[in-house]
């Protein structure tokens, strides 16, 4: 075998893993800039995410801590601060006052909107300068490695 093909920088295994840390390190810098200028959580932001996600039904607090794999005493406290915060509010439903259901406030889905500009903005950093074609090819290699995962039997 020839010095320069058994080079780790060759191995798709170590490719992924050095680009997953890459796009990482960018994401979570992201969120820290974020998180200060907008006094949030990497957790309430996900949290936004669902609700604007789910907006269509009734989510209550057990649907984020089921979710989120939360305990019941961290949801509370999570969502007592997106409250103050104007983030959130909760409504009561109609068939059982005691059920409280979450709800976007306008700040919160504000918020949840300029997150995702952030990562739509990620993307473009991702992807520029990468003609549509080469994209097409690096999903459709990205699908095969994924399915040869699957079929391996160890």
């Amino acid at each position: 075998m020839d010095k320069e093909d058994c080079c780790k920088e060759k191995h798709i295994g170590y490719q992924v893993h050095t680009l997953d840390n890459m796009i990482g390190r960018l994401i979570s810098a992201y969120q820290t800039k974020l998180g200060e200028k907008e006094g949030i959580t990497q957790m309430q932001g996900w949290i936004l995410g669902y609700l604007y996600h789910h907006s269509d039904i009734d989510v209550f607090q057990k649907d984020l801590e089921s979710e989120f794999h939360i305990a019941r005493s961290t949801a509370t406290g999570i969502l007592q601060l997106m409250e103050k915060k104007d983030l959130i509010t909760r409504e009561s439903i109609p068939r059982d006052a005691r059920l409280k259901r979450l709800v976007l406030t306008a700040r919160g889905n504000a918020l949840h909107m300029k997150i995702v500009e952030g990562f739509d903005t990620i993307e473009h950093v991702l992807t520029d300068d990468i003609p549509r074609e080469k994209l097409d090819v690096f999903h459709e290699v990205v699908e095969q490695v994924k399915t040869n995962i699957e079929n391996y039997k160890i």
